[in-house]
């Protein structure tokens, strides 16, 4: 008979392999995601802890930083002699917001809600929607600039040879008058997000049982019926979900108005983010644009707060 003694170092060498074998997989786990924290650390969290301290400070990017306390947030929301676009570029924004929040979350859902029934073309038109998604900026914005032109555009050219909107509306100089300029560019924004908003929409709609569509329909009800208390309801998480990071995207909107119309006609599109560019690179007062970039951390932080404590967004809400 074997001592038991002999039978320990045996089960000792199994449990030493499989340690050593986890331990190995630990060290691969974390040798996976090590460039993405590197990433995380050097790009992210390290310039934040920088614009942070940049924020309490006087810099042009040429000399030493000189240490200002509260001052530049102070000057910011104070003195609108030395910083003159501050509110109005904040107020633009939310006018940006208040436009292209309500057609970013209607809009998609009515496409959504046709492509989940069985629509032909259903993979043509899903693509059609979805390209613009993955379309570069500048190019998103070429485009535009063609279809907006004031004498060759596509709209413009619509306007006029089409005599019964040719009576509604007139031909426009779109990007150049300051009452059609930041409506325009809600437009474009809510066109590029579109297929993005569409496909969470879809994703949303499937999840929903179709027995409580066949139950509805049992007791009678019709399409306008199940709509209203079957499937907006049950898509409160996605509308939630689309609501908030649409508002803290569209406070941070920066690339049509850059490069469009550059802020203008007469600073009616001078979004805060740019407004906090020309601050960093054209007027080289990296300390307010730090300051300004902190702010609408704050403002964006308070609106989302606000949005989970009111919004529903639970389907027992």
């Amino acid at each position: 008979m074997r001592p038991a003694a002999a039978a320990s170092p045996k089960r000792t060498g199994i449990f030493a392999l499989l340690k050593k074998e986890k331990y190995r997989e630990y060290i691969a786990g974390y040798l996976f995601i090590a460039p993405l924290i590197v990433y995380f650390i050097v790009f992210q969290i390290t310039p934040m802890a920088m614009s942070l301290l940049y924020s309490f400070t006087e810099w042009n990017m040429r000399t030493k930083p000189t240490f200002v306390g509260l001052r530049n947030y102070v000057d910011l929301f104070t003195n609108t002699l030395f910083y003159p676009m501050f509110w109005p570029s904040l107020w633009i924004t939310l006018k940006y917001i208040l436009m292209i929040t309500p057609i970013s979350l209607t809009i998609p859902l009515l496409l959504a809600l046709i492509l989940n029934t069985k629509v032909k073309g259903q993979a043509f038109f899903r693509t059609a929607f979805y390209i613009p998604v993955v379309t570069p900026g500048v190019a998103q914005a070429a485009l535009w600039k063609w279809i907006l032109d004031p004498k060759f555009g596509l709209l413009n050219a619509f306007i006029r040879n089409t005599p019964l909107i040719n009576r509604l509306f007139s031909t426009h100089s779109w990007l150049n008058e300051t009452r059609t300029a930041l409506p325009v560019l809600a437009v474009m924004g809510a066109w590029g997000g579109l297929g993005y908003n569409i496909l969470i929409y879809l994703a949303g709609l499937k999840a929903i049982p179709d027995e409580l569509y066949e139950s509805a329909y049992v007791d009678g009800a019709n399409s306008a019926n199940t709509l209203i208390h079957i499937t907006l309801p049950m898509l409160k998480p996605t509308i939630f979900f689309l609501l908030v990071t649409g508002l803290i995207g569209n406070f941070q909107v920066f690339d049509q108005m850059y490069l469009l119309t550059g802020g203008g006609p007469n600073d009616s599109t001078l979004s805060y983010v740019l407004s906090l560019y020309n601050h960093a690179f054209r007027y080289y007062e990296m300390g307010i644009a730090c300051s300004m970039s902190y702010i609408l951390l704050s403002i964006i932080l308070i609106i989302t707060l606000l949005n989970f404590k009111f919004v529903p967004q639970t389907i027992d809400d």
